[in-house]
């Protein structure tokens, strides 16, 4: 960021620059950014754009107040970053501002560099580190406020901060002296490593301080995105789904790294909590096995599909219903809507609240689960698919229709697993059965899709499955947007009610 010399580079004012002041206000994405849900406006930068616009940032801010850039950088830190309160403090009373921050008016701007060794034998008084009591240490530093240790005191002492502390703005380490160690000294004391780790908090400290930037949630992402939405009030009318460089979709809101629409991110927030005190009971293991309606075997489910057939009695059933497969529909509210109990005296309100929400996490488990399985059977059966492909007139574009198909069922599954955490804070009435009606016609669709699967790759049969396969996708997206556009719209509009209060 800074020039490797002992002083820092005098910066002149850049008209170029001061004329792209406006680029970097806060919060105004640029027209680059990408719309995922209905008023959410965003723009993803990758790590070497985010340093860009911090370095950008600092040299505005020192052309302005005419100070160093590494002296501006601490200022900003200061003032948690906010560029425009900085500059009007300082433009009022800079030496408080200064004093504030630790940098007194007349405190040299750079390190001062120690006399050689030969020139110190010429002087009556000899240097004696006060951390470690070397008195012929084999390199000095001077700090900018003129103390002086051994420079391996020194590099043990900002490595310490950076990596074991975590820190980007940490004071010299004489007692009582508070001014901060700027970057190029650290750059200077510290290995590579830990000063790529100084740069990272530096992003942190940032990205923290700007309530419109959020780093990309997903393990190992460098992305960060810039949502000038997406918070307070607006979460309760909103789902602020935001897709970083990478394409990992999360929520900009509650930071959750999934898309959960069509949930707001408060009734997430108390289903994750239900859903985390259940994890450990006996009714997680009853998400995922059955016991077999005919004769009574423990079945645990192998794909996507909610077709199960009992290997010990070829009996077929519903893996969420229990009901038999012929007889069973989507569309007459057996499996997607919870019906109240008859009254029952030795049931108290606490089971039946507990049946309740059994009821939905199962269904929110299932298509977690079926989710991930869904993916393993594709992966089987694109092996056949290549096999097939080579004695076949199908392009290798042609050949991932499966592998499109999947892709659908995996969002319109993380989709539909939401609806059910939605549902589940739904208060009964119209509005709500609506909505399971809306829900129900997705889930039929999908568990459609999911079944063609399920069907045996042949060489004959192979361009016949494509086209069915290809025409159900199609179909389940666009049941898939209904959703979403019906719920977001429900949400902006306040048609929905919940069992909790959102305020």
């Amino acid at each position: 960021m800074y020039d490797d010399s002992d002083g820092y580079p005098s910066d002149s004012y850049d008209s170029d620059v001061a004329a792209n002041d406006s680029d970097f206000e806060e919060p105004v994405p640029e027209d680059k950014g990408k719309s995922k849900s209905p008023g959410v406006e965003y723009e993803s930068f990758s790590a070497a754009r985010l340093q860009q616009r911090v370095e950008d940032d600092i040299r505005t801010v020192a052309n302005i107040i005419g100070l160093e850039s590494p002296i501006a950088s601490i200022l900003l830190q200061h003032f948690r970053w906010n560029r425009d309160r900085l500059i009007e403090r300082f433009m009022d009373d800079s030496t408080a501002v200064l004093a504030d921050a630790g940098e007194p008016e007349d405190a040299p701007s750079s390190p001062n560099p120690r006399p050689s060794k030969r020139a110190r034998l010429d002087t009556p008084t000899e240097f004696m580190c006060m951390i470690c009591c070397d008195t012929d240490p084999a390199n000095i530093f001077r700090s900018r406020c003129g103390h002086e240790f051994c420079e391996a005191c020194w590099a043990t002492y900002v490595t310490g901060k950076v990596k074991e502390e975590g820190q980007c703005l940490f004071n010299c380490m004489q007692d009582g002296c508070r001014i901060v160690v700027d970057e190029p000294s650290i750059e200077k004391l510290v290995a590579k490593p830990v000063f790529e780790r100084y740069r990272e908090l530096l992003l942190q400290s940032y990205v923290g301080a700007h309530p419109t930037l959020r780093f990309c949630p997903h393990p190992g992402c460098s992305e960060t995105v810039l949502c000038a939405g997406g918070r307070g009030a607006s979460l309760q009318t909103e789902v602020p789904t935001v897709e970083c460089g990478a394409g990992h979709a999360f929520c900009f809101g509650c930071g959750l790294d999934s898309d959960h629409r069509p949930i707001v991110c408060k009734l997430v927030e108390f289903w994750l909590k239900s859903a985390r005190e259940d994890a450990g009971t006996s009714q997680w293991i009853k998400a995922n096995t059955r016991t077999c309606p005919n004769c009574k075997n423990s079945i645990e489910k192998a794909g996507g599909c909610n077709r199960i057939v009992c290997r010990h009695c070829n009996f077929q059933f519903c893996w969420l219903c229990m009901q038999k497969w012929e007889v069973h529909g989507y569309n007459n509210e057996v499996c997607n809507t919870w019906k109240e109990p008859e009254k029952d005296e030795s049931m108290t309100a606490a089971g039946q609240n507990l049946e309740k929400w059994l009821f939905y996490f199962d269904r929110f488990n299932n298509h977690e689960l079926s989710s991930r399985l869904d993916q393993e059977l594709v992966e089987r059966a694109e092996e056949k698919v290549v096999e097939v492909q080579k004695s076949s007139n199908l392009s290798w574009i042609e050949a991932r229709f499966m592998q499109t198909a999947v892709d659908e069922l995996t969002r319109c599954r993380r989709t539909l697993k939401w609806s059910y955490a939605m549902a589940y804070f739904l208060v009964s009435g119209n509005q709500k059965q609506i909505f399971e009606d809306i829900q129900a016609d997705l889930e039929k669709a999908v568990e459609d899709l999911s079944q063609l699967l399920e069907e045996p790759v042949e060489k004959d049969t192979i361009k016949g499955l494509r086209q069915r396969m290809m025409d159900k996708t199609v179909y389940v997206r666009v049941r898939h947007e209904m959703l979403l556009r019906d719920t977001a719209e429900g949400l902006a509009e306040g048609r929905w009610e919940f069992t909790i209060p959102m305020e």
